[in-house]
């Protein structure tokens, strides 16, 4: 018992050193979003949203604040979501949210104790209202998330990550079984409506690996237990476990050259869905120009499709003008049904004085071949992100 007391006496004495040197940043992310859709009954195709900071269509924008040490001992992160149906509901109410992260470096704060530095990170973390992502060796070059293992459950998760240098990294995180108690059922037939707690998130594990043997080569494996799936048929989100694999060569770093190329190779199969996605994408550059060539071979439940489906994301980046970035993409979901599910769009942004002013513009073929955006379409999206 001395011992552990010891212990957290040390953890606690380094901690609080770290508190002389805290560092305060954060983050602003709004916009608004444009859909034109001609076969929407609705409004005459018209749609307006407010772009929130993933992307989708969630009538939220995004204030984050973040504490950290200098040394890298402890951080904590604090997100409120502005809902815009009510400008009151930030950090507070039914409709905005806070969700605040913790983590702590237990290994350097004892290294730091005792006056010394220790090549393992022990990092504990709990908060928030997240989706847990495994760790990645794909070269996410297009912003796809073709090789992404996350999480179901989104509710305060919390685990440990150990790190040895830059070569390993390893983590588990688990998600806890939530109960609403204001859900009603009916016992019998003829019987009074009754208060009954019903699980509404289920419990989630995930756990994944990167390990670096050598620079330029990154090898990845994530697990999840009850991960996030697609239902084709249903479009919405089922559970049923996630497994994926990753490695990424990148030749330019691997030969310290001035120049990135590589290619990643990634693989994803959900057992709820019995759905396998195999990617691979080649990328590469220079610091004014780069581009990527992403493919994926995608197989089904028979319920779903009998034959394959063949991916193809091509993408070039551009930077030949200072604090601004011009990219353009072009694709399908099934070049076999490229007709009605191709996309093609772009991004133009500029920074000034730390504010990032970007305009995106996508069409989308199909809800299903959407790409940046979640809807089928013409897409204009107006947005500012500033960082502080």
């Amino acid at each position: 018992m001395k011992k552990v007391l010891a212990l957290l006496l040390v953890c606690l004495l380094a901690t609080s050193v770290a508190f002389a040197a805290v560092q305060f940043s954060g983050s602003l992310t709004a916009g608004v979003a444009v859909n034109y859709d001609d076969t929407r009954a609705d409004n005459n195709g018209w749609r307006f949203y407010t772009y929130g900071d993933d992307g989708d269509d969630s009538n939220e924008m995004s204030l984050t604040f973040r504490l950290a040490d200098d040394q890298g001992l402890w951080s904590a992160e604090v997100k409120g979501l502005l809902d815009t149906a009510d400008i009151q509901q930030l950090f507070s109410g039914e409709n905005g949210k806070i969700e605040a992260i913790f983590k702590t470096n237990i290994a350097k704060a004892i290294a730091m104790a005792v006056g010394g530095e220790s090549p393992v990170d022990v990092t504990l973390e709990i908060g928030g209202d997240r989706r847990v992502t495994g760790f990645r060796a794909y070269n996410n070059a297009s912003g796809a998330n073709l090789d992404r293992v996350r999480t179901l459950n989104n509710i305060s998760p919390f685990g440990v990550t150990i790190g040895y240098k830059d070569y390993v990294q390893a983590q588990v995180m688990y998600s806890p079984l939530w109960y609403s108690g204001d859900m009603k059922a009916d016992p019998d037939d003829n019987g009074p409506l009754e208060p009954v707690e019903v699980p509404i998130y289920g419990e989630d594990l995930s756990a994944s690996a990167l390990i670096k043997p050598y620079s330029g080569i990154a090898v990845s494996v994530d697990y999840a237990m009850n991960g996030e799936s697609k239902d084709f048929l249903s479009d919405a989100d089922v559970a049923g476990g996630l497994l994926g694999g990753a490695v990424d060569i990148n030749v330019g770093e691997l030969i310290g050259a001035d120049f990135n190329v590589g290619v990643s190779v990634s693989d994803r199969y959900e057992f709820g869905t019995k759905y396998n996605q195999l990617a691979a994408v080649v990328y590469g550059g220079v610091d004014m120009v780069s581009g990527y060539i992403e493919y994926a071979l995608r197989t089904f439940d028979k319920a779903v499709s009998e034959d394959p489906w063949n991916y193809l994301n091509v993408g070039v980046d551009l930077a030949l003008v200072e604090n601004m970035n011009l990219n353009v993409y072009f694709g399908a979901d099934d070049l076999g049904d490229f007709v009605n599910q191709y996309f093609v769009g772009g991004n133009i942004g500029y920074t000034l004085y730390g504010v990032k002013y970007n305009l995106g513009i996508e069409y989308n073929a199909s809800n299903i071949g959407a790409y940046n955006y979640d809807h089928k379409g013409l897409m204009i999206v107006p947005s500012v992100s500033v960082s502080f």
